[in-house]
């Protein structure tokens, strides 16, 4: 479970270095790196789960970074979450549903009812509650915020979300996944990148940020 921030202010910056909202790189990751490297997510097919590789990420990452504080962002889109303070059954994006096999005779309405309630009970237990404080407000886009280390990348392994948006302390690097993108981007230094592009874990490419963006067919 992650500590939320009581505000957004450490994200204030990155609006302004923000391309047009869109589907480039700069739309996502901010102008003003030396470099940018883009990190094809997982397909259907490969044994890797999108927080495995912001893991990998992460690992990368570490050497350029050490001990300094990161923050981390997530969309306040992602259906696992609800409304601070209300009942994640009104206010989450999931629901469940009951069925049945057409060879059997249908449960009676207290049959489904009852299934329902074991069901939302199963589901509740995952769900997270949006903070209270002021979200990051972006082109389009709403995230809440947290800080804490490269090993928050994994803060929400259970919903195999890895943060859309995190960055060190001193904003020597920063990685962005937009939400519809079939790929994670980085700006950061020429060894920032150059080490990404080495990594075989990660099959990253070196990107320019008018580059448009990789998504799923």
């Amino acid at each position: 479970m992650v500590t939320w921030d009581d505000d957004a202010s450490a994200g204030a910056w990155i609006a302004r270095r923000l391309g047009e909202f869109g589907p480039t790189v700069d739309g996502t990751v901010p102008r003003g790196y030396t470099a940018y490297a883009g990190v094809a997510h997982p397909g259907w097919d490969d044994d890797g789960s999108l927080v495995a590789q912001g893991v990998a990420l992460a690992a990368a990452l570490a050497p350029f970074t050490g001990e300094r504080p990161v923050h981390l962002a997530l969309w306040t889109g992602h259906g696992f979450l609800y409304d601070h303070g209300t009942d994640p059954r009104t206010t989450s994006g999931v629901a469940p549903f009951v069925s049945w096999s057409p060879d059997e005779p249908p449960p009676s309405p207290q049959e489904r009812e009852r299934a329902l309630d074991e069901a939302w009970a199963a589901i509740t237990a995952t769900l997270v509650e949006r903070p209270a404080a002021p979200m990051l407000l972006l082109p389009h886009r709403e995230y809440h915020l947290w800080t804490g280390t490269l090993a928050d990348a994994a803060g929400f392994r259970a919903h195999d979300q890895p943060p859309n948006l995190w960055w060190p302390e001193d904003r020597s690097w920063f990685v962005g996944t937009e939400i519809d993108a079939a790929a994670t981007y980085v700006g950061g230094s020429d060894a920032v990148v150059e080490a990404l592009c080495a990594d075989p874990a990660l099959r990253a490419t070196r990107v320019a940020p008018s580059d448009r963006m990789l998504f799923d067919d």
